[in-house]
């Protein structure tokens, strides 16, 4: 019977550094870098990518991606907001209910939330103006010319911001 009652007090000391262990594991924050560009082509038309990036240890868990086409008031109508809508809907219909658009006056705001495995492209939208908006969107994954990244890739902080700002992006 001795040996019993001397058994509980370190069995209760075991359990409660378990858990204290748990505790810690499931409140480690994960890395959330947050990078944006800007870009302004021919009569005014502005681009602005703002992705949000939540790494963890090094991979990719989850990416948020908030594009803005701001046009200016010579192509603010609803024929070009329609078509430049209908031409990113074309690239991103993959991603399915993932993408939110909101149209207004003088701008597109498209959202992306993705935490599968999905694929990204960024700084792929080019605006060619001569008589009209032409909207050129570049959805070639293996393409110089966009980043292309997916949930799941292996990037440290330090090699995930390096290659961001190495393509014109201001990341924190």
């Amino acid at each position: 019977m001795a040996t019993r009652k001397s058994m509980t007090l370190p069995i209760i000391i075991t359990f409660i550094i378990i858990a204290i262990i748990v505790y810690l594991f499931t409140t480690i924050k994960q890395t959330e870098i947050v990078c944006s560009m800007s870009k302004t082509f021919d009569s005014d038309i502005r681009l602005t990518e703002n992705i949000t990036t939540t790494l963890d240890g090094k991979k990719i868990t989850g990416m948020h991606v908030i594009k803005t086409i701001v046009l200016p008031e010579r192509f603010a109508d609803e024929t070009h907001l329609n078509s430049i809508k209908y031409a990113l809907d074309n690239t991103l219909e993959y991603l399915g209910n993932k993408v939110y658009y909101t149209i207004s006056n003088d701008r597109i705001i498209v959202e992306i939330k993705v935490d599968k495995n999905e694929v990204l492209l960024l700084n792929n939208i080019q605006f060619i103006v001569n008589d009209d908006l032409q909207v050129e969107i570049d959805s070639n994954t293996k393409s110089s010319n966009v980043i292309t990244l997916a949930v799941g890739d292996n990037y440290s902080d330090g090699e995930f911001m390096k290659r961001l700002k190495n393509n014109g992006y201001r990341c924190k």
